[in-house]
């Protein structure tokens, strides 16, 4: 288990877990990988031994009211699991959490590019490994662009993504173990990483809070070491505005979606839309305590209440350290 992935999930469960006990509504029913401590905060937990996942989450879905999420895009689990979700929906449990034209097109990096273009809001240009072995490396060459980054087609967070100096080495390196497959290629763009947390029902979107990722670079790997929470909320303004022509781009995104951004500080603040995420984000963790509002009780009356409505915010500046 990547240990990125590990610890933002847990970080993310456990919030959550924390804001559903303030509500005292519910009895709580968890799945933990069995390799891995249940949570605390939970009534029950059901230990799940590696392959048996899916056998054990459908049963559970039979005897549930509600069910929720956290679960990373790698290798189509967010939307093999959301699949389930939707199944079991006649059966009683209703799934807090994305339809499934926003999960697909937020778990495929090209499918997204896609629908950002044609949205027209400002992202980075996709091509396709198995186009680079074909000789499209050629003709980026003469594109003047010194840095390429390759990113799974359905990763999740900075896990399993490279730089490279030049298109030749990153073709080099894409032809190895086939991961042409399933790798994509990008420019690399400099700026600063940042994401926003918003809500989404029926084409609406409401901005929760604009955050500044730490990333930083070892070698040719990223990694997450932090976000600050609202620590980006000068481009509020901004940020909401490309948050509502998401929303009007993915009519089926309901309840929370994180959004990464790239702010190119260096040529008039241009803002490049990196991916769409279709469930929690590791912001959640610290969203409590700044907006001054149990997120989870948000979440939850803007899926189950046709007449939500956003109550007001607190804009505070919370550091998750990582």
């Amino acid at each position: 288990m990547p240990e990125s992935l590990v610890n933002e999930g847990s970080l993310m469960r456990d919030a959550l877990l924390r804001n559903l006990a303030e509500m005292n509504q519910f009895e709580i029913v968890t799945l933990h990988d069995d390799r891995l401590q249940p949570p605390v905060l939970a009534a029950h937990s059901l230990a799940v031994a590696p392959g048996q996942f899916n056998h054990v989450f459908t049963e559970a879905l039979a005897s549930v009211e509600l069910v929720w999420l956290i679960a990373p895009e790698t290798n189509g689990v967010l939307l093999e699991l959301s699949e389930l979700c939707y199944a079991s929906h006649d059966k009683g449990a209703l799934f807090l959490g994305c339809g499934f034209d926003s999960t697909l097109i937020g778990t495929s990096k090209t499918l997204c590019f896609e629908a950002l273009q044609e949205a027209k809001i400002h992202t980075l240009p996709v091509y396709a490994g198995e186009d680079l072995v074909a000789g499209k490396h050629e003709q980026l060459n003469t594109e003047n662009i010194s840095v390429w980054v390759a990113k799974p087609e359905d990763g999740a967070g900075c896990e399993g993504i490279e730089l490279f100096d030049s298109i030749d080495d990153l073709t080099h390196w894409i032809k190895q173990d086939e991961r042409y497959l399933t790798y994509l290629a990008q420019p690399y763009q400099a700026g600063v990483a940042a994401s926003f947390c918003m809500l989404c029902r029926n084409g609406k979107a409401w901005l929760l809070s604009c955050n500044e990722q730490h990333i930083t670079r070892e070698s040719n790997h990223f990694s997450l070491s932090g976000i600050t929470i609202n620590g980006m909320s000068a481009y509020w303004q901004r940020f909401e505005t490309i948050a509502r022509k998401i929303a009007k781009m993915l009519p089926d995104a309901l309840g929370y979606v994180g959004v990464d951004v790239i702010v190119d500080t260096a040529h008039g603040d241009k803002i490049y839309v990196i991916e769409i995420n279709p469930r929690l984000t590791t912001s959640y963790v610290g969203l409590e305590q700044a907006i001054d509002y149990n997120p989870a009780k948000l979440i939850m009356d803007c899926v189950l209440n046709d007449k939500f409505s956003m109550p007001n915010l607190a804009r505070k500046q919370v550091v998750i350290p990582l």
